[in-house]
This record gives structure tokens, C-alpha cells and sequence, in this order.
């Protein structure tokens, strides 16, 4: 694996190698504004139709020294398709020229260029640059002798160029004592010294086809040149002589103009496939100068030759004028192959090199495939590649070193973009047999027509295509996991607990004829509702009239129960809506029908199919939801949602991407088992929760009580299972939003998920991280059996002892018999705080309806200290029960206890019996006469109130106006009491004795 400090460097090393490739002509100079190449116009900047007046040549060099013309009768005009398939620009009449006024990069100490260009009538004033009136400070010019001027001293240079033939001219010159040369076609024909030691003027006015000679002024008849241009070249600089022969094969091969010396790439000639385009080279000249790193005008860089010598030459060209770098698929194996090929001229042997591709400008998909290969054959067909490497991609350039050329070698890119699978076997995939796995998310899956492809591991691929009659079957408990879109033309089966996720952040793209098949269970109970939210579409919404079972469409009938003896089943439409409203209002449930529009993330109500047995699967079809989805909502309303996708949704990233709107607490539905009415008034169930701090299980049966039904008894996860809907509390205008970042793969059979359906027996919640935060559970037994659940949490960095959001979880339904945390004047189901305080006392409300026995005791804790005790305080009887060594069992009677009861951590010693001598003498117990005696009371007059208790809680006597410092006990049992003693200054005493 490489090192993070590796990749680094490795990106560093792109950045500086791609800031100064050589993009000028042929590879020499770079088009960054920076160089030494100051001017470059050639075709690839012409736009304008055949015969248009032509106004600006753009300037490639990066310097933005662009060649124009206001005037419209001096414009000269394109030509269309004349030279190789280029256009050109052609001043066919008297006076047209294109100019650049102050020419600040214009060279002043030394100068190289080169222009392709075709004389007509006139041969004068091909290239102009003048500081001010009749001052040409540096002309070229053609004639049947090629002329320099400089400083009104000129250079013949013997080479007829009037000849109405196109000629390649090169020209070098220099003011430090080096020889100025002229070249036709390649070939050197005048090297000498000329006009040493003085400098060009800078910020002139640079002419080309006419002679400067005053600035935005007018030329003499025979100061202007006629004839067609296609490229001009200007570098500040001197330009070695291996360069000079390399842009002259870049025009070579460009206009099909036969070099008379060095012609060094011969792949532009017609026999050789006429690689004529975009031609770079490397090399080292004959008197040593070099030039080793090339790209061109092209995407291929190649430089860093291992072993160059004098006349060791590399140039590439190719085929393509204007390549659009697409790619072709090879049906043998299924990879991908560019159009555009290249080819390769060879001088001599230079040893390896480095090569590399500017991604940015080809049809690859960036950064999606797997392996990008540079292949060399001998031939064009690539079938036996003569050599193959692969390439390594960072940001936009792929590269490869010790790359080793063969003369004439052809070569291109191939790169594997798909998996395949054809109906017998797949291609390309990283798992077994080629099958996709975790390792191809670069890659796009293709089912082809017609075949069924089966997925028995987790698979990552970029993007997924089933083609038309094509099945794709996800096993059970498998992951699919896609990059982006998914385009269904067949069937995409998610087999029992197999999900779909999708990472994209953008807009859904999923398409497709065909659909995606999620199966979910829910209740069978006629009578039972379960919340539902659809993972699928079709056009957009979902109807419960496309809900199937495993035998096609389900039926429906507006009768009240359901019938599961038909084949598909047929479930009451009586039992559909969808709630979006205030709380606890009855009347904003809305009723559905089977052909409303659903919404994704819309949660509906449906009850059971009255099959027998705790479960009925059901079957959506349709397009997978994926991407955004955003609903309007009402702060002070309820709102029944739900899981929208094809996969699990993580329940901790939802709430925080939605805490600005909710209040941070998911609600989910039970109904009990046993629940056997129709009526409202007669439901069994409850609704289990989950925020950020922990989960709580739904009211169940105790289990005591034979027959009694029950909820799950199970706590949510962090995992909303597919198909699962839930209630949340709005607290802020605003939208509610899901997104794909909140997806998660979670399975139920694993307790990783859960969808809430009566019957269901899983107990142990799944988490996706160790959770080290404090927390206790405490189980209220009411005399029905019926368990009520709440928790206390501690957090330390989200939670205060104010209400928090996501944290804390207000009180969602008050049953019959309940018990709930009062703090901040709300009632809370969940109460967090930051930390664990022995000081704290923390007050319960317990609602007894029915008169009997209710048990408090500790469900469940997680990282309770040892040496932390946690008491159920009595605060009228200043009974504390230890809930860590036991139940606490409290008789109640028909009453709201509001301020009774607290959760705290220490005992007040105070109220225990040995603790001082002042309560031993004020009550003792006479086992003999069976007495309890009270002592130290002057006068019985000031006790205001006395009661007795039992270790239940239960009061077993209450006396006042007392007659005697004695009450006989004689008719009680053996045990423990405790009796407080009001005075009528208020003070109260309490004492614990023993009865024997």
C-alpha cells in the first residue's frame, strides 16, 4: 500500500511535471503565458467560414498576443480545408496585414521562429516588427531569396521562397555573438554572424505580411505581402538546434511538406497511415543540444529518456486531426480501447522513457476505471500487443515509467470500464470467477439481455446496467453498493435481506423500462397496523395498489378484515393513511386510497392480512428511490415518515442532518400480538423510540401473565430497517431531508436492524461503534404485567440539564399505567445529562390506574460505575430501594404520584435507625407486649400526623390525635417498618424498627 507521504509526493511531482510539460509546437515551449515561446497562431484557433474576413488570429503562446485587424478593407480572409485538411488565412490583396501593437514580449536580445507559408504575386513583408516610423527593427521577408533585416542592414540567405510552393522558414538570431541561421524545409541554408551586440527595440508593432513601417499606418504597394499563412512561431529565446529540427517535423508531418534535411518522423507518410497530427519529439542533436520532455498540442507527454546520445531521436504523432478520444469495446474480453492511436519514429536507441496522458481532454472516464494500460503493437489492431503497462492515475494525468519503443510501434490505451456478464460467465470483476466484489466501485456492472447474473458476495460497482430481459438476483444478506445510477431495463432482485445503497450526492439518475423487486415482512394480524414507507418508486411516487405478494398484485376490498385464502391475498383498503398534523389530533389522520401518490420518505398505515402465522412478505417493484428527497413541515405538527430507500437508514445521521427541524426522537409502532379489535379504544401496543442518547423498547408483556400479548420486547438500533415507518415531533418550520449519507447496510437477522411488526422476538441491539456513554434502562411493572421502559443517559459532550434536542425524548403517548421523568417542565421518556452526580436527585411521575402491585426495577445498564448506587427514593416514606441489589415493589393505589418518587444515588443516612441516639430513644419496639413504645414525647399533643409503612410502600396505619405513647402492633406480621412522625411545628421524624 502506498504511504500517505508517498502519494504526496507523487502529487506534488504531477503538479510540477504538468506546470512545465512543453505544450508549445512540436513539444518545445510552454502555452502558460510564462515561457519563452511568445507568439504561436496556427489553425486549431480558426473558426470562421470559408472566404470570412478574418479580424483576430488568436495567439496560443498563453501571452495573449493576439494578431488583428479593426479595419475591415485590411483583413484578409480564410480559406478552408487547403493545406492537409488545415485552413489558412490568406492575404491575396494590396495592403491586408494582421498586426500586434505594443508587443511587450516581443525578443530584443535574441529571437527563433519558424512560419509555414505559400507566396502569390507579392513576396515582400512576410514578418514585420518595428519600434516607430520607417524603423523595421526585424523584418522577414520572401523573395527568390529569403531576406533578414535588422537595424537596416539585411542577410541573404539564398533560399527562394517565391516559388508560389509552401515552405517551412526557420530563422534564429542573437545579439550575444552566436551565428544567426536560415532555414527552408528543415535544411539550414545560411549560418553565419550578423549584426552582434545590438538589441531589437522593445514594445513595438509587429506586422505580418506587410513591413512595419510606422505604427497603425499605411504600406507602399511593394511593402506587402500576398499569400497564405497557416502557422506563425516566435520564441525570445535562441532555440538549440534539437529543437529546431523537432518543430520542424511537427510542421513536417502537420502540412505534408517534405523536410530536405533531418526528416526524422517518417509515420506522416501515407504508407505508414499518415500520422500527421499533433507530432512532439524528444532528442539530442549532433552538437549536443537536447531537448528531453515533450507534449505538444497532443494529450501523450513523453520525456526522461535513460540513455540519450548525439542523434538519438523519439517522435509521436497521430492519425486523427481532431480526435475525440472515444473508445471502443472489445466483445472477447469487455475492455475498453481508444479510437485515437498513435505512432512511433525511433532514431537510434535513447534508452527508456516516461510517459504520460492528459486525461482532462479525453473521453476516459476519469477516475472511474480500475486499470489504465498503455499497449505497443507492431501492427494497428493492438490483438497481440507487443508490450503492455499499466499506468498510474493522479488527478488528471495517467503516467508510466521505462517505457522502451520499438521504431514504427503503434500504441494507445485500453482500460477496463465494465463488468460483464453474458450469461455464462462474468469479465473483469476483482471477485471469484471475475464476479464483481468489494474492490470495483471504478466499475460499471452490465447484465446482458437476456441472461440472469447471481450475486453471492458483496459487491461495490460504479454504476449498474440490466439491459432488456436481463435479471440481476442479489442473495440474501448480500450488499449491492453502486457509486451512482442504476439503469433497470430488466429485473434487479434484492433476494430476503439484501440492500441497495447509493453514494452519489447528486441528483438521481436511476432509469429504466424495468424494476427493482424488495421484499419486507410485516404483521399478519387482521387487526394490526404496521407503518410503512416504500424504498421504490414509479414515476416518482408509490401506490399500495402496486404492493404484491410472492403470487403478483395483492387484491383489496373495502371490507373491514382482510382475506389471505385468495390467491394473491386481499387486504382491507379501510386501514390506509398517512398522518401529517397536529399531535395527538385523531382527526388529521388522512385517509389513503390505493392509487395515492406516495411521496418517498411519506410513511403510510396498513393492517395485517389475517394469514396465519406472525408474518405476511410483501413485494415492491418499481424504480429504487436514491438521491435527495425533501419534505415540507409544520412546526408544532407530528409526522408519520420513514425509511425511503432499498437499504437500511441510519437513524443517527438522519437526526443530525434534521435536528434543526425535530426534535430528535423516532417514534415506531407496535401492536401487540393478542390484539383482536378493530376498535381504537381496544388497541394493544405502544411505540418504541431511539435518539441520539439510546432506545427504548415499546410497552410489553412482563411475560408472567399466561396468554398476555406482547411487542417485540426489542430495542431500536441505530438502523432503520427497510420499509420501516416512524413517527417524529416537528419543532421548526422548515423541510425534513434524507439523503444517501445517511444509508447504511444492516441486516435484522443480524439485530442490526428491526422492522417493527408484532411477533417479532429479537432482544439484542446491534451497534455500529462502542458506545462508552453511562446509561441505565429502568422497567416499570405495572399489576397487568405490562412493562413500561425509560432510560437516563449521560453524555458529556451534547447533553446539558436543560432539554436537548436528539437527546432528550419528551413523553409520546401516556398509557393507562406509566411512569416518565420530570425535568425543565416536560415529561421525558429519555432524560440526558452530562454527568454522573451522586447530588442529583431526579424526580419520576408514576400514573397508577389500577390499584395493586407495580415493580421498579434496572433493565439494563452500560457503563455504570461499580461503586455508583442507584436508589428508587420514596419521598414521603424516605424508603430507599436499592435498584442495583433488587426490585423495588411498591403497592399503589388509583392515584398520579407527581412527587414521591426519585431516582438518586446515595442514601440519607440520616433516616437510618442506628445512626444516632436521639432516634433510638424516640421509638423502640417491646416484642413482649408486642408495643411500639414512643418515648420523649412530653406532650402526644405535638405529634400533628404518625403513619406506618411497610418495605412495599403500602401504608398499614395512619394515626392522629394520639391517646398513648403506645400503639400495639399485635395484629401485624414479622418484618421491617418504617414510621414518620409530623410534629405540629412541621418537623418530620422517620425511623425504621423491626417487628419480632
Amino acid at each position: 500500500m502506498t504511504s500517505p507521504k508517498l502519494l504526496l509526493i507523487i502529487a506534488s511531482l504531477t503538479l510540477f511535471f504538468n506546470v512545465n510539460s512543453q505544450t508549445g509546437p512540436g513539444g518545445v515551449g510552454q502555452t502558460n503565458g510564462s515561457s519563452n515561446l511568445v507568439l504561436w497562431t496556427n489553425p486549431d484557433a480558426i473558426t470562421e467560414a470559408d472566404n470570412a474576413a478574418f479580424s483576430n488570429w488568436p495567439d496560443l503562446s498563453g501571452h495573449d498576443s493576439n494578431l488583428s485587424q479593426n479595419d475591415a478593407i485590411r483583413q484578409p480572409i480564410i480559406k478552408k480545408n487547403i493545406l492537409n485538411g488545415y485552413d489558412v488565412v490568406r492575404f491575396e490583396n494590396t495592403n491586408r496585414r494582421l498586426i500586434k501593437t505594443n508587443f511587450r514580449n516581443f525578443p530584443t536580445r535574441a529571437i527563433s521562429g519558424f512560419y509555414v507559408n505559400r507566396n502569390a504575386d507579392r513576396s515582400d513583408g512576410v514578418l514585420s516588427y518595428a519600434s516607430s516610423f520607417h524603423n523595421n527593427d526585424f523584418l522577414i521577408f520572401n523573395s527568390s531569396n529569403v531576406t533578414m533585416y535588422r537595424d537596416r542592414n539585411n542577410l541573404r540567405s539564398g533560399i527562394a521562397a517565391n516559388t508560389n510552393a509552401w515552405n517551412i522558414i526557420g530563422f534564429r538570431w542573437t545579439s550575444n555573438g552566436g551565428n544567426t541561421t536560415l532555414s527552408q524545409n528543415g535544411n539550414s541554408a545560411y549560418s553565419n554572424a550578423f549584426k552582434n551586440g545590438t538589441s531589437i527595440t522593445p514594445n513595438g508593432t509587429l506586422a505580418l505580411a506587410a513591413e512595419q513601417d510606422r505604427v497603425n499606418g499605411n504600406y507602399a504597394a511593394n511593402q506587402a505581402h500576398q499569400g497564405d499563412f497557416s502557422e506563425v512561431i516566435l520564441f525570445n529565446t535562441y532555440i538549440n538546434e534539437a529543437q529546431r529540427i523537432i518543430v520542424s517535423n511537427y510542421l513536417s508531418a502537420k502540412y505534408n511538406i517534405n523536410l530536405s534535411a533531418n526528416n526524422l518522423y517518417n509515420e506522416d507518410d501515407a504508407a505508414n497511415g499518415n500520422f500527421d497530427h499533433n507530432v512532439a519529439g524528444i532528442g539530442q542533436a549532433r552538437d549536443g543540444s537536447s531537448h528531453t520532455d515533450s507534449q505538444g498540442s497532443g494529450v501523450v507527454r513523453i520525456n526522461t529518456p535513460s540513455n540519450l546520445n548525439s542523434g538519438d531521436y523519439l517522435f509521436w504523432g497521430e492519425n486523427t486531426k481532431t480526435p475525440d478520444y472515444t473508445n471502443t469495446n472489445t466483445t472477447t474480453n469487455y475492455k475498453e480501447q481508444l479510437v485515437s492511436t498513435w505512432r512511433v519514429s525511433k532514431t537510434n536507441d535513447l534508452g527508456s522513457v516516461s510517459v504520460s496522458f492528459d486525461l482532462s481532454r479525453m473521453a476516459v472516464p476519469q477516475g472511474l476505471f480500475c486499470s489504465l494500460q498503455l499497449v505497443l503493437d507492431n501492427d494497428s489492431d493492438f490483438s497481440s500487443p507487443r508490450a503492455v503497462y499499466d499506468l498510474s492515475i493522479s488527478g488528471t494525468t495517467a503516467s508510466v515509467n521505462d517505457v522502451r519503443f520499438n521504431d514504427n510501434d503503434y500504441f494507445t490505451l485500453k482500460y477496463t470500464n465494465q463488468i460483464v456478464w453474458d450469461g455464462s460467465t462474468f469479465f473483469n470483476g476483482s471477485g471469484s470467477s471475475e464476479a464483481p466484489s468489494t474492490f470495483d466501485s471504478c466499475l460499471k456492472l452490465l447484465v446482458k439481455t437476456g441472461t440472469t447474473a447471481v450475486l453471492n458476495t458483496d459487491a461495490h460497482v460504479r454504476e449498474i446496467e440490466v439491459e432488456p430481459g436481463a435479471s440481476l438476483f442479489v442473495e440474501d444478506g448480500y450488499l449491492l453498493e453502486v457509486e451512482d445510477k442504476v439503469v433497470i431495463n430488466g429485473i434487479i432482485d434484492l433476494l430476503g435481506e439484501a440492500q441497495l445503497i447509493q453514494n452519489h450526492t447528486n441528483t438521481s439518475t436511476n432509469s429504466g423500462s424495468g424494476y427493482l423487486r424488495k421484499r419486507q415482512q410485516g404483521t399478519s394480524n387482521n387487526f394490526n397496523y404496521n407503518y410503512w414507507s416504500s424504498p421504490v418508486n414509479t414515476n416518482g411516487f408509490w401506490q399500495i395498489g402496486n404492493l404484491e405478494d410472492a403470487n403478483g398484485a395483492i387484491n383489496f376490498t373495502s371490507s373491514y378484515n382482510a382475506d389471505a385464502s385468495t390467491t394473491p391475498i386481499t387486504l382491507s383498503n379501510r386501514w390506509l393513511y398517512e398522518f401529517n398534523g397536529v399531535s395527538d389530533d385523531y382527526w388529521q389522520w388522512k385517509s389513503l386510497t390505493t392509487t395515492s401518490n406516495i411521496a418517498p420518505g411519506i410513511g403510510y398505515t396498513m393492517k395485517g392480512s389475517g394469514a396465519s402465522g406472525t408474518g405476511q412478505e410483501y413485494v415492491f417493484k418499481g424504480t429504487p428511490n436514491d438521491g435527495n428527497y425533501s419534505l415540507t413541515v409544520t412546526a408544532g405538527n407530528d409526522i408519520l415518515t420513514g425509511n425511503p430507500y432499498p437499504s437500511a437508514l441510519n437513524a443517527d445521521e438522519f437526526i443530525r442532518n434534521n435536528l434543526s427541524v425535530i426534535d430528535g426522537t423516532l417514534y415506531f409502532w407496535e401492536h401487540f400480538e393478542s390484539n383482536n379489535s378493530h376498535y381504537l379504544a381496544d388497541y394493544e401496543g405502544g411505540y418504541a423510540s431511539y435518539n441520539l442518547m439510546m432506545s427504548l423498547e415499546a410497552t410489553a408483556s412482563a411475560g408472567l401473565i399466561s396468554g398476555q400479548g406482547s411487542a417485540s420486547k426489542a430495542r431500536p438500533t441505530n438502523n432503520v430497517a427497510v420499509g420501516q415507518g416512524f413517527f417524529l415531533s416537528i419543532t421548526s418550520d422548515g423541510n425534513l431531508n434524507f439523503n444517501n449519507q445517511q444509508r447504511a447496510f444492516a441486516k435484522e437477522s443480524a439485530n442490526e436492524s428491526i422492522y417493527y411488526k408484532s411477533g417479532s422476538k429479537k432482544n439484542k441491539v446491534a451497534a455500529s461503534k462502542v458506545d462508552l456513554r453511562p446509561k441505565v434502562w429502568f422497567a416499570f411493572v405495572d399489576p397487568n404485567e405490562l412493562k413500561t421502559v425509560i432510560g437516563l443517559g449521560y453524555d458529556s459532550d451534547y447533553a446539558t440539564t436543560a432539554y436537548d434536542n436528539g437527546y432528550d425524548a419528551k413523553l409520546y403517548e401516556e398509557k393507562r399505567n406509566d411512569t416518565y421523568w420530570v425535568a425543565n417542565d416536560e415529561n421525558l421518556l429519555i432524560q440526558a445529562l452530562p454527568n454522573i452526580n451522586i447530588e442529583d436527585e431526579l424526580p419520576i411521575t408514576i400514573k397508577a390506574t389500577d390499584e395493586g402491585l407495580y415493580k421498579f426495577s434496572i433493565n439494563n445498564m452500560e457503563n455504570i460505575p461499580v461503586d455508583i448506587n442507584i436508589y428508587l427514593k420514596d419521598n414521603e416514606t424516605n424508603v430507599y430501594h436499592n435498584l442495583k441489589s433488587g426490585t423495588a415493589n411498591l403497592i399503589l393505589s388509583n392515584k398520579r404520584y407527581e412527587n414521591r418518587f426519585s431516582i438518586v444515588f446515595q442514601e440519607d443516612n440520616t433516616l437510618d435507625t442506628n445512626d444516632n441516639e436521639d432516634k433510638l430513644a424516640l421509638i423502640y419496639y417491646d416484642s413482649k407486649t408486642k408495643n411500639l413504645i414512643l418515648n420523649d414525647f412530653e406532650n402526644l399533643n405535638d405529634i400533628k400526623a404518625l403513619k406506618i409503612y411497610n418495605t412495599l410502600g403500602q401504608e398499614i396505619l395512619d394515626k392522629s390525635n394520639l391517646e398513648s405513647n403506645k400503639i400495639n402492633m399485635a395484629s401485624f406480621s414479622n418484618g421491617l417498618y418504617i414510621i414518620n412522625i409530623k410534629s405540629s411545628n412541621n418537623i418530620k421524624q422517620a425511623a425504621k424498627f423491626i417487628k419480632y
